[in-house]
């Protein structure tokens, strides 16, 4: 009977942590700033502030995945600066883990920021004249 539960226990271990397994800790977003290239490209935030990206557009850009908001700020002379805010979203197949995995894997996912997912993509149109304007990303 001890044995039967220890084997049970073991399988929930290892199909544990499905997020992380399945995607990993970190995750690529493709920017672009409508039909603006080249704009300059702040990212900023997310867990402990890990992000600190500058970048031109169109980039792909690696960022450790986390339910902590990451900040874009992107500028071109001409244009309007434009600022947004990237929220990250609990990913898909963090249900499947709880059902199959349990709390345990869950536990996992949230430690590694696995638990989250932001936009593949991000477009932050840039428009003529000088000044800031504050945009909603178009995320895809």
């Amino acid at each position: 009977m001890k044995l039967k539960l220890i084997g049970i226990a073991a399988l929930a271990l290892q199909l544990g942590a499905c997020s992380t397994v399945v995607n990993g800790t970190n995750q690529t977003i493709a920017f672009t700033t409508g039909s603006v290239s080249g704009a300059d490209c702040a990212l900023t935030g997310g867990s402990n502030h890990a992000v600190n990206e500058a970048f031109q557009t169109p980039a792909e850009v690696k960022v450790p995945r986390s339910g902590k908001a990451l900040n874009l700020s992107c500028a071109k002379a001409g244009y309007k600066t434009a600022e947004a805010l990237i929220d990250g979203k609990v990913e898909e197949t963090t249900g499947g883990n709880v059902l199959i995995g349990g709390f345990i894997g869950a536990g996992v996912d949230a430690i590694t920021g696995a638990l989250y997912r932001y936009p593949d993509t991000v477009d932050l149109p840039l428009t003529m004249g000088s000044g800031m304007a504050t945009d909603e990303p178009i995320a895809k």
